[in-house]
């Protein structure tokens, strides 16, 4: 009994051991290749000047909660309180139909979306990022408009996500 206690204690500390010298750690509570001097970021709502109305709320929405979420950085809503602003324009929206049926009837789209992001570092007075994004998300199509609206909308939510996520880890981490 007293063997497999000390075999399993060798093993832990291996295990710790290994996870600790490759650098393992939790996704957003670890390290970050943020100047020290960088703290808040304040992110007012995105402008719109692509094709499709309403687009900037639920992303701007979407980009705030992503921050929160990865917790590097603190959000602030007060620009002139912020090391960080982040701003930004949803350039382009489009749709392309990319599957079709027999009937040569489209059943599935990608929703694109692009935006031009600029990151101000308040602190240094300088630019931090400036970067042009774009992603894409698919979707089917059915015989039912309801359900195909919903599945772009869903679309389009995941492009939101997809996005700030890709910002977060650029900002955060400069890849």
């Amino acid at each position: 009994m007293r063997m497999n206690a000390h075999k399993t204690l060798w093993l832990a500390l291996a295990v710790g051991l290994t996870l600790w010298g490759c650098g393992y750690q939790m996704a957003g509570r670890g390290a970050s290749q943020l100047p020290p001097h960088l703290k808040t970021i304040a992110i007012p709502v995105f402008e719109n000047s692509s094709a499709e109305p309403a687009l900037q709320r639920p992303f701007t929405e979407a980009l705030r909660r992503a921050f929160i979420t990865d917790g590097r950085l603190r959000l602030v809503n007060d620009q002139n309180r912020a090391d960080l602003v982040m701003t930004g324009t949803l350039t382009k929206y489009w749709i392309r139909a990319v599957a079709f049926n027999s009937l040569d009837v489209a059943i599935e789209y990608w929703v694109y979306l692009e935006a031009d992001v600029r990151v101000e570092d308040r602190v240094q007075n300088r630019t931090y990022l400036k970067q042009k994004l774009q992603t894409r998300w698919d979707y089917l199509a059915d015989d039912s408009v309801v359900s195909s609206e919903a599945s772009r909308q869903e679309a389009l939510v995941q492009t939101y996500r997809v996005l700030s996520q890709r910002l977060v880890s650029l900002v955060n981490d400069k890849f």
